[in-house]
């Protein structure tokens, strides 16, 4: 049934088509507040990993908000305009740039945590901390194997 290539196989029971849904629609009511405060969810998302990593290397940065590399480097800049982040060459390698969220960047990520918090609280309605903690956990399983298989690929793949 989960198999792609079984006869019972079916779109809506497909745990990766229904993680894409639900990663859809959680983004798609997520744009609409943020909107409201001139932010859009790649603004917020980097912003929430600057909250727990600052200085970040730009590579760095990239990575942990899951956005790819040219991408997050126009959104910072359009970032540093509006203040609510720094960015300059990187003290430890000079072909580096770090970023840091300024003053301005905390107390927007301050104003939109509250504004989108109810979204979680209203996606994970149903579901008692510990089917949540087992479901957390299944995703970073399923991350982790699929990062593993990531790295076995070569080349030629």
């Amino acid at each position: 049934m989960f198999d792609p290539t079984s006869e019972a196989f079916r779109l809506a029971t497909s745990p990766f088509y229904l993680i894409a849904h639900a990663d859809y629609m959680y983004h798609r009511n997520m744009d609409a507040v943020l909107a409201a405060h001139g932010a859009n969810k790649a603004m917020y998302r980097i912003m929430t990993v600057l909250r727990d990593h600052q200085p970040c290397r730009m590579t760095d940065l990239a990575d942990m908000a899951l956005i790819k590399r040219p991408t997050v480097s126009r959104i910072v800049e359009r970032m540093v305009e509006l203040g609510l982040v720094h960015a300059a060459q990187s003290e430890v390698d000079s072909r580096a740039t770090d970023v840091r969220m300024s003053r301005e960047g905390r107390a927007l990520l301050d104003t939109l945590t509250p504004l989108v918090a109810p979204l979680f609280v209203e996606a994970t309605a149903g579901l008692s901390h510990d089917e949540l903690q087992r479901f957390v956990a299944t995703l970073q399983i399923i991350g982790s194997n699929l990062a593993r298989a990531g790295d076995q690929k070569t080349p030629e793949s």
